[in-house]
């Protein structure tokens, strides 16, 4: 729909091509079709309710939190004050991010970014085959 922002007729191959979404809009009767021109070219534009629907506050679902003693399946589980302790002692002695990884089930890349929030310099992995957790 912001395609459609301005006041006129905007031409259909201006907007993304996606058959379903504009078939939805036209649906729902957030905007209108005309054919114009010697070519017979399909416009579309923004209708009232269109406007109504686009200026609308859009809302937003509360995830779910898991039950007390439930595991939460997140695609990055939040840092805990024990790993951050485990990432600040470690880095002291020296230990590279990926072997760091490799004790805490995480990734490199982001036992590297979480020691850079907490301002701890790592000594760099020697270069080798990735390592694979379980």
């Amino acid at each position: 729909m912001q395609y459609l922002r301005g006041a006129g007729w905007i031409k259909a191959r201006i907007l993304p091509r996606s058959v379903r979404t504009v078939k939805s809009l036209l649906q729902k009767g957030w905007i209108e079709k005309q054919h114009q021109g010697p070519k017979n070219e399909v416009f579309f534009r923004l209708t009232e309710r269109g406007l109504e629907a686009k200026k609308s506050p859009v809302p937003v679902q509360e995830q779910s939190r898991p039950a007390e003693g439930e595991e939460m399946s997140a695609l990055r589980p939040r840092w805990t004050p024990e790993e951050d302790v485990l990432i600040r002692s470690m880095g002291a002695a020296g230990e590279s991010a990926a072997a760091i990884a490799d004790l805490l089930k995480r990734i490199a890349p982001g036992v590297r970014k979480r020691a850079r929030f907490l301002k701890i310099n790592l000594v760099r992995s020697q270069p080798g085959p990735k390592s694979k957790w379980k």
